[in-house]
């Protein structure tokens, strides 16, 4: 499920110093848009993997405070750079990847105006489940 038309603006985040790729993913982990040079099977693989990581990160609001309080962003980082994953609309979220230099703050606020420019063209319909007689 690649949604073509929000590639363009993926590419510009990863235009970013620092920057390597970007996939807009549904909340049930289906890819809808990736930037350039993801192949479709690293898109693939790293939407199911942040949509786990988006229920897990989810599951730990109690260990912030007493109240409920919404997820926004995980960021994870490892030896050769970082992976941030960002609430886009209600069912669907914003993954991009970079190296160890990346300007963090600076990149986190970029992700964030890629939200806001992708604005409704992110909500996502829960999915239908077809009868199986067809």
């Amino acid at each position: 499920m690649t949604t073509a038309d929000l590639s363009w603006i993926l590419d510009d985040l990863v235009d970013f110093p620092s920057a390597r790729h970007a996939v807009v993913l549904s909340a049930d982990g289906l890819r809808m848009a990736a930037s350039r040079d993801v192949t479709d099977e690293l898109a693939d693989h790293i939407s199911a993997t942040a949509s786990g990581m988006q229920s897990l990160s989810r599951n730990a609001a109690t260990f912030v405070g007493d109240d409920v309080t919404p997820w926004q962003q995980t960021m994870i980082q490892y030896r050769g750079g970082y992976l941030f994953l960002v609430a886009a609309s209600d069912r669907s979220y914003l993954a991009a990847s970079a190296q160890a230099d990346v300007d963090i703050v600076t990149f986190s606020d970029r992700m964030a105006k890629v939200v806001e420019r992708l604005g409704s063209a992110l909500g996502v319909a829960p999915r239908q489940v077809e009868d199986e007689r067809g």
